[in-house]
């Protein structure tokens, strides 16, 4: 029989940032908006949507024990208790355990929750950091109506340990085609030659850009360390920094310590990374851990070859040798890979993003688990 529930339908997203809201999922909080939902979203720190009907600013400690969190379960609760939610997704692996622990606690059974793992920050290799994550995912595991994990190694830890009865791999959460503008290969070099001169970096200089929030799992000191190591052999590369966080000022004490913050660029937070790539010659990441990293997908989308990390998501994308260069998160890992691509810069392929990493694939899969079987009986 059909619900003659009048009532409007009501959606809340949930991530530990509204910067992370803000960049992956947008275009979802557009598609719920556009078709008569309520949307809501919770997250900490400040940002303007133009599609949530309401925005609450919840505490997100990544100390995972932190009092903090624990008022911000209580306050979700309340959240609940208050309004009748249809659907609730949850983002990143702190915010969903909070918003799982919240919804039981609440007694919001009716309510669908799916939750999106942007990559779990351990090894399924038991150890007691990783048994201590896998108890956070398995408790309360089958309150989930679906998980969606975005590479193969997360894929095989969520199937093994059964952490939900629907378990969905996506890649990522689509790459917006318009997220730069489409430039002839005539004007990609004409925006090099602009931003390089106005930021006084001459041509025959090689620029490797890294993109990221600073913190211990982006692991920029590496490539600080990596560089200094090979600054005498390759005297024209610089090392650029696009990005704010924790570790930051350890990073410039650090290239000033080892004698290269001339040739170490702190950018801060950017808003035309399109210009950044443009204007350099490589992407480089030394992350200790991923999901489907956007960095990588942003570089790959305009040409440009990536020296990263071997983990998890960037073996997703980087196909050695070919694409780019993997490299060991040993003490030389990051110093190998760098002289192997500056003895010969143009040595790899052109190879853009795949298309099933664009929006227009990803999005209905997405859509698909946020909705359910029974979509259409919201």
């Amino acid at each position: 029989m059909p619900r003659m529930d009048n009532r409007p339908k009501r959606v809340l997203m949930v991530a530990s940032r509204f910067s992370h809201l803000q960049q992956f999922h947008t275009p979802y909080l557009r598609w719920f908006a556009e078709n008569g939902w309520e949307v809501e979203a919770a997250a900490q720190g400040m940002g303007e949507f133009p599609f949530p009907s309401s925005i609450h600013r919840m505490p997100f400690c990544k100390s995972l024990l932190s009092l903090q969190n624990i008022g911000t379960i209580f306050r979700l609760m309340r959240l609940f208790r208050k309004q009748e939610y249809q659907l609730v997704v949850s983002h990143t692996q702190l915010a969903g355990f909070l918003t799982k622990l919240a919804l039981v606690f609440s007694g919001k059974r009716a309510t669908r929750w799916v939750h999106v793992c942007h990559g779990y920050l351990f090894r399924d290799d038991g150890s007691l950091k990783s048994r201590m994550y896998l108890f956070c995912e398995k408790l309360f595991c089958g309150r989930s109506a679906c998980l969606l994990v975005m590479n193969r190694e997360d894929e095989k830890i969520s199937m093994r340990h059964r952490l939900c009865r629907k378990i969905v791999r996506i890649d990522g959460m689509g790459f917006p085609e318009d997220r730069f503008p489409i430039l002839t290969p005539s004007g990609f070099d004409a925006e090099r030659s602009r931003f390089r001169k106005q930021a006084g970096v001459a041509a025959q200089e090689i620029i490797l850009l890294c993109v990221g929030e600073f913190s211990p799992r982006k692991n920029q000191s590496s490539l600080i360390r990596a560089l200094a190591a090979i600054a005498e052999e390759f005297p024209r590369v610089l090392l650029w920094f696009a990005g704010e966080g924790q570790c930051l000022e350890e990073c410039v004490s650090l290239a000033s310590r080892l004698g290269v913050n001339e040739r170490v660029c702190f950018l801060g937070q950017c808003k035309e990374i399109d210009q950044l790539l443009a204007a350099c010659d490589a992407l480089i990441t030394a992350s200790r851990c991923e999901g489907m990293p956007f960095s990588v997908m942003e570089a790959l989308f305009c040409g440009k070859p990536v020296l990263a990390s071997r983990i998890k998501g960037h073996e997703e994308l980087i196909q050695d040798g070919k694409n780019g260069l993997l490299f060991s998160l040993d003490d030389v890992g990051a110093e190998r890979a760098m002289r192997t691509f500056l003895k010969n810069p143009g040595q790899f392929e052109a190879i853009t993003l795949p298309e099933k990493y664009h929006l227009r694939a990803v999005f209905p899969k997405v859509l698909a688990c946020y909705l359910g079987e029974n979509g259409d009986d919201f």
